[in-house]
């Protein structure tokens, strides 16, 4: 029995470690292309605020002090519509509702399974067979 039983074991053990390295190098390459993303984002941000700057300045002829109030005030205004959008507390998730009664036996299998478990579900089982062949 353990002659056949350490082979798949092994095997077992070969994919999870492969799975678990798949899922860190994707979850890296991930986060790398997100921050890549991030710092042009705030390289873009800055150069067009430098841009709205001399525009204010030299276009429109504002003093330098007015052209830097004028963009801290954007970027203030800015700051506020994004924090209102923000949820300042999270609501706790409800537990899923479970059918008591139900009609078909996926479902009262899929009860069983929530309230007892597979592992005693599935020795209920194999007694009630044992039983149920005896008669």
């Amino acid at each position: 029995m353990m002659r056949v039983a350490a082979p798949l074991l092994s095997t077992l053990k070969i994919q999870a470690v492969a799975r678990i390295r798949y899922s860190l190098e994707r979850s890296m390459r991930q986060a790398m292309i997100i921050g890549l993303a991030g710092l042009l984002l705030i390289a873009g941000t800055a150069f067009g605020l430098v841009a709205a700057y001399h525009a204010l300045v030299s276009i429109y002829h504002f003093d330098p002090a007015e052209a830097s109030a004028i963009v801290a005030g954007i970027l203030l205004l800015t700051g506020f519509i994004v924090l209102a959008f923000v949820p300042t507390s999270r609501k706790p998730k409800r537990a899923a509702r479970t059918r008591f009664f139900s009609n078909d036996a996926t479902g009262i299998v899929q009860q069983g399974v929530q309230q007892i478990g597979p592992v005693p579900l599935i020795a209920i089982a194999f007694i009630t067979g044992i039983l149920a062949g005896r008669r």
